[in-house]
């Protein structure tokens, strides 16, 4: 908890200028769970953040709330939502050595990996984004991933063009 309070007044926000919560998204292939934090007050440029192989957990939405301390609108969708909801994976107990745990996490990664899967979704994502009052839609868009999110992010930009003119 104590690390916690020092990202948020390195942010220069506290926890309590910070609205984080669960939110459901009506994309192409369904109903996405994710999350979505923001500071309390203002418009602010919107960011989708794309998990890892773990997927949405945690320590992820603990990363939206400290990118949103950092006056960012930040949604942060469950990858997986298409075979389950998050947490997809026990994180703590997964071993890259067990084959069933490695079975499981391949069916996951190939449900956001499956062609124009990540483009679909990004879609639907920007679409949320734009449509909440703390969202600032004049802003550029971002996408920001790690790990599998690195190249779901590579996708969203380029399908949408992120960066260069808000979509």
């Amino acid at each position: 908890l104590e690390f916690r309070r020092v990202l948020f007044r390195s942010a220069g926000l506290s926890a309590a200028g910070v609205t984080g919560q669960d939110v459901t998204i009506t994309t192409a292939d369904g109903t996405c769970d994710a999350f979505f934090a923001h500071p309390d007050g203002g418009r602010h440029p919107g960011v989708i953040i794309w998990a890892d192989a773990f997927g949405l957990r945690p320590a992820v939405k603990d990363m939206a709330r400290r990118l949103a301390a950092a006056g960012y609108a930040v949604l942060a969708p469950n990858p997986f939502y298409r075979v389950t909801k998050a947490p997809g994976i026990d994180s703590a107990n997964f071993s890259f050595s067990n084959q069933a745990d490695r079975a499981k996490l391949g069916t996951l990664m190939g449900s956001i990996s499956a062609p124009n899967a990540a483009e679909r979704d990004a879609e639907a994502f920007v679409a949320f984004l734009d449509k909440q009052a703390s969202v600032d839609p004049k802003k550029k868009m971002g996408v920001q991933g790690y790990c599998m999110g690195g190249p779901l992010t590579v996708r969203t930009a380029a399908h949408l063009q992120i960066g260069r003119a808000h979509v």
